[in-house]
């Protein structure tokens, strides 16, 4: 049996995790074998793998508000689009025909468990990605686990850290379907959001009230901050970005989407002319509307 096969489902298990699982398991097979239909994937998991890079709390990202801003800043090109972060890859890389850009994506991922609880059949944004893609290879690396072991040592309370893993040339093979698809490759930039539900339940976040939000958001800024600053420093020019941590992790949508546009949409912004095309990839009819609400004032929706 592979290592890769999944146990037996047992007849109380939803389908749809059962389906899920099976997604993940012929995905995780063809990166055993390096190949899936008729294309041979080796030599770009070999090299997604070689290249990961784990980024500590303390890098050289946590100068990014001091940094210089690309000029001139041209602005960025932005969509904002309730599809899932998969279809918001591909519709990057069919804005450029057969010469794409470099694409960046952002994985909104778990701290304490690589590609999250996709080979159980979870369904969040990560897992999808995980459940689709060459991404779980990279996350196993001794490279990647670093991040893994830091939040695993320690939690703090929910805020995790401003680490990150960045994962280049992984290998999108499926759609949301699960159906094999033409390979892309993009680069994936794994962070976890704060987990604003578990800090505002520590005794410090239950006292605390609004001084804990606060607290919550300014994470937030500097952890979306870093994000940019990353995908920029890899020469990233179209971005995938979402409603990061918004899930189970409970942080507030319009809080998030702020965010987002105060680093990239206002004038001035630190990130205003970095990038030429971002899609913000949104799930979700009323996160979805939140977040056209706070942007839609900057862009054309």
């Amino acid at each position: 049996m592979s290592p890769s096969q999944l146990e037996e489902p047992k007849p109380h298990d939803d389908p749809r995790r059962v389906a899920l699982r099976k997604i993940a398991e012929s995905t995780l097979d063809a990166v055993d074998a390096g190949s899936y239909l008729a294309y041979d994937i080796k030599d770009d998991i070999v090299s997604s793998k070689r290249g990961t890079r784990y980024y500590a709390p303390d890098s050289l990202l946590s100068t990014w508000s001091s940094s210089q801003a690309p000029t001139p800043a041209l602005p960025n090109n932005v969509s904002l689009v309730e599809i899932s972060t998969l279809e918001g890859s591909r519709l990057l890389a069919s804005m450029h025909g057969t010469s794409p850009q470099k694409i960046g994506v952002l994985n909104f991922a778990s701290a304490m468990k690589a590609g999250g609880g996709f080979r159980s059949g979870a369904q969040a944004q990560e897992e999808s990605l995980a459940r689709s893609s060459s991404l779980y290879a990279t996350l196993q690396t001794s490279t990647a686990q670093q991040f893994y072991t830091t939040h695993n040592r320690n939690a703090k309370g929910g805020y995790y850290s401003h680490a990150m893993i960045y994962s280049p040339g992984v290998v999108l093979m499926k759609d949301d379907r699960g159906d094999w698809a033409e390979p892309l490759k993009v680069d994936i930039l794994t962070c976890a959001a704060v987990n604003a539900g578990r800090a505002r339940q520590t005794l410090w976040g239950r006292t605390a009230g609004a001084k804990e939000e606060v607290k919550i958001e300014a994470a937030m800024r500097e952890r979306m901050g870093r994000i940019l600053y990353l995908f920029e420093t890899q020469g990233v020019k179209d971005v995938v970005l979402g409603s990061f941590g918004t899930g189970v992790f409970r942080n507030d949508v319009s809080t998030v989407a702020k965010i987002w546009v105060d680093l990239l949409l206002v004038p001035g912004a630190r990130f205003a002319g970095s990038f030429d095309n971002l899609v913000f990839a949104v799930l979700g009819t009323e996160t979805f509307d939140t977040f056209k609400k706070v942007i839609g004032q900057y862009i054309r929706v």
